[in-house]
């Protein structure tokens, strides 16, 4: 959608309204400031009754307009795919060499899954005017969705479930070492058999030199 807005009593525009939300965020665009977009007929109207800044504080309408759907798919989505996965398995009482397979479908899905619902949500952040966290967040959800709070002014909840699911994730693995380590050690025997050398057979020297001297 196309939007104009007065600059010194001129017309300035066409801009999108990622931009001009931009230039509320900046101060050049006033809750006063005439701005136009074709859903205005003829009329143009202050930046504080188009929807775009608050009549009474002049703060921009942006952490209501940000929707959390994709932030709470990047939480929680993956981790619930994976639980389920493995309820399901247990549950059939496959073992663990036949599971191979279908952890390795079941990992690429939350990875596809994981990096779709994080670019979007940064898209949905972004388009809102604002700059997202940066890309780099996704190796630390706990660090996405603090420095998330902060640009956006919301998501105390999101903060606090990432960091209850990274408490348990590392709680898990900390009470898998000693398998991981019974696992690693197992194959390696397994791959590296001990090999036992057969008996060695002395020869009868004595027998054979009493022949000798009988002979």
């Amino acid at each position: 959608m196309e939007w104009f807005y007065e600059n010194n009593g001129c017309q300035a525009g066409p801009v999108s309204r990622e931009e001009i939300l931009r230039l509320i965020m900046q101060q050049r665009i006033r809750p006063d400031t005439l701005v136009w977009t074709p859903e205005f007929g003829d009329v143009w109207r202050p930046a504080n009754a188009a929807g775009l800044v608050s009549p009474l504080t002049g703060l921009l309408r942006l952490s209501s307009g940000i929707s959390e759907q994709w932030a709470w798919v990047l939480l929680a989505g993956p981790w619930l795919i994976q639980r389920l996965t493995l309820l399901i398995l247990d549950w059939r009482g496959i073992p663990d060499d036949a599971r191979a397979g279908t952890v390795s479908i079941v990992a690429l899905m939350s990875l596809v899954l994981f990096f779709t619902a994080f670019t979007l949500d940064r898209n949905s952040i972004r388009e809102n005017g604002q700059k997202p966290p940066g890309f780099w967040w996704w190796l630390f959800l706990p660090g996405y969705f603090w420095r998330r709070r902060q640009v956006v002014g919301r998501g105390l909840s999101l903060l606090l479930v990432s960091l209850v699911l990274f408490a348990v994730n590392v709680t898990e693995r900390i009470y898998q070492l000693p398998q991981i380590e019974s696992e690693i050690q197992a194959r390696q025997e397994q791959s590296h058999p001990q090999v036992t050398p057969p008996a060695s057979s002395k020869p009868q020297v004595n027998g054979q030199e009493d022949e000798q001297e009988n002979l």
